[in-house]
C-alpha cells in the first residue's frame, strides 16, 4: 500500500492545478475525516487515505473509469451515473494504491452509503457532505448536527437532503438510498 504521504502527493498532483476547487474540497474532507476518526476511534491514517482518494476519478473520462470497473458496476453506473466517480476512485485505489477493504468500501460508498457500513464508511460519507468548504444550507445544517455529536442524525439528514436534491432535479433515486435513509432514521428515533 502507498504511504499516506504518497497518496497525498498523488491527489495533489492530479487535482491542485487542474481542479483547485475539488482539491480544496478534498482537503476539507481529509480534515473532517481525521477529526471524526479521532472522536470515534477509527484509524486516522486509513480515514485520511480514504478521504484523499474519495473523488480521485471525479474528472476522469467515463471510458477510462469503465476500464477500471467490472461488468456489474458498469451497469449500475450506467443507471446511476453519479456513481462513476466513486466506483472508479475505489477501483483505482484497489488497483494502484492499496488493498484495504474498509478503505475501498469507504471510497466506493461515499455518495450515499449502504446498509451495514463500517464506521470508516460512515465517516467518509458524512465528511464529504459536511466538510468546512461546503456552504449549501443543507450541508451547514448537517455540519452543525454532526458537531453537536449527533453522528447518526447527521448521516440521516445528509441522505435525506441528497434524495430531495435528486428528486428536485428529476433524477432517479437509488433503492439503496431509501434503505439507508430508513436505517438511520431508526437509529435517530425520529
Amino acid at each position: 500500500m502507498l504511504s499516506l504521504g504518497k497518496v497525498k502527493k498523488l491527489v495533489k498532483s492530479k487535482l491542485k492545478e487542474n481542479h483547485p476547487e475539488r482539491y480544496t474540497h478534498t482537503l476539507g474532507v481529509v480534515k473532517m475525516a481525521a477529526k471524526l476518526a479521532k472522536i470515534y476511534g477509527v484509524d486516522k491514517k486509513k480515514a485520511m487515505i480514504a478521504a484523499y482518494m474519495h473523488d480521485f476519478c471525479k474528472f476522469d473520462e467515463e471510458v477510462y473509469i469503465k476500464s477500471l470497473l467490472n461488468e456489474e458496476d458498469k451497469k449500475e453506473c450506467e443507471e446511476y451515473p453519479v456513481l462513476y466517480h466513486s466506483y472508479g476512485s475505489a477501483a483505482y485505489y484497489k488497483t494502484f494504491v492499496g488493498n484495504d477493504k474498509d478503505i475501498y468500501n469507504a471510497i466506493r460508498n461515499h455518495v450515499w452509503g449502504r446498509l451495514n457500513m463500517s464506521r470508516l464508511e460512515e465517516i467518509i460519507l458524512i465528511s464529504d457532505y459536511t466538510e468546512e468548504n461546503r456552504i449549501y444550507k443543507s450541508c451547514i445544517e448537517c455540519r452543525e448536527i454532526l458537531l453537536k455529536g449527533e453522528f447518526y442524525k447527521a448521516i440521516y439528514e445528509s441522505v435525506k437532503f441528497t434524495i430531495e436534491y435528486i428528486e428536485k432535479h428529476n433524477k432517479k433515486t437509488h433503492p439503496i438510498q431509501l434503505e439507508v435513509l430508513k436505517y438511520y432514521e431508526g437509529l435517530c428515533d425520529l
